[in-house]
């Protein structure tokens, strides 16, 4: 255990707290749960210490808070001209058969959300930094005892993600022990880039002709797939949340004699989505350049 105030980095690291609660805000943040305060310490990369307690980070996402300048004629006028759109346009989301003309209306619409976002949303310009992604990453770990499925090769070949059970998830170097489903004698140490939580059948990310991964009937490894019909949404009794039971595929490699690729029937929550799709960032899409949406 090293002294106090050795061993540390020089002073251009060291994180700034304070104790202090700022007057000017009004809201009282240290009522919210702590995965609020963290989401929003992630959202907008406010530095805090590892080891800092909730009322500390509530101070530090109510400081975060009162500096943040915001233009209020922007917000209102922008909230005006969308309402405005939303009055002329009518549903974001039309009919099926009118989306096949490319000049129609729902274009313009389109256009007015997105420059309602892009004029009243705060956004500095930089993506969350590693210490932030490495936050969110922890906090979305999968547990102990949990299914996951499992990459135990080196290689990318059809099958070489497995079922898996979490034993443990080391937060300091995002590692993961598991144990593959089909043999428990010994644990598998692997990156959080090997490892993927299974579905709950309620996310929605699933549509016709998506490509995914998916258990193969009877076995326990993971094959690439692409849905061949239309999920069916149920609401399951006692439960406000609808969900997807199981999925219709066509895995590949899998013809018959006749060249056939049968439809199989896979449960929701052994399908997945391709790793470079689960695995994939939107803080890295920054798009700085206003989109031309074409209404001709």
């Amino acid at each position: 255990m090293q002294p106090q105030g050795k061993g540390r980095r020089g002073p251009s690291t060291k994180v700034a707290h304070s104790r202090s609660y700022p007057r000017g805000v009004g809201l009282d943040f240290k009522k919210l749960p702590s995965l609020t305060l963290m989401s929003y310490i992630d959202h907008h990369s406010v530095p805090v210490r590892n080891e800092a307690p909730p009322s500390e980070i509530a101070v530090a996402v109510a400081r975060h808070f009162e500096a943040m300048e915001v233009d209020e004629k922007t917000v209102i006028n922008g909230f005006l001209a969308r309402l405005s759109a939303g009055q002329e346009l009518g549903p974001l989301v039309p009919h099926p058969s009118q989306r096949i003309h490319p000049s129609h209306e729902f274009d313009r619409y389109a256009a007015a959300s997105a420059n309602y976002a892009r004029s009243t949303a705060f956004f500095d310009g930089h993506a969350p930094g590693p210490l932030a992604r490495r936050r969110r990453r922890s906090k979305n770990a999968a547990t102990p005892a949990e299914q996951v499925a499992a990459k135990i090769t080196r290689t990318n070949e059809n099958g070489s993600w497995i079922l898996a059970s979490v034993q443990r998830f080391y937060a300091e170097s995002e590692t993961y022990d598991v144990q593959d489903e089909d043999d428990t004698s010994k644990l598998i140490r692997l990156p959080w880039t090997h490892v993927m939580r299974l579905s709950k059948g309620s996310e929605g990310c699933f549509a016709k002709n998506t490509k995914v991964m998916a258990i193969f009937p009877e076995t326990t490894s993971f094959y690439r797939a692409i849905v061949s019909k239309d999920p069916v949404w149920k609401l399951p009794k006692g439960s406000t949340t609808p969900v997807v039971k199981d999925l219709i595929l066509k895995f590949e490699d899998d013809e018959d004699v006749e060249s056939h690729t049968p439809n199989r029937r896979v449960p929701s929550r052994y399908v997945i989505p391709l790793p470079e799709a689960y695995f994939h960032e939107d803080d890295d899409d920054v798009d700085l350049v206003p989109i031309n949406y074409g209404t001709a």
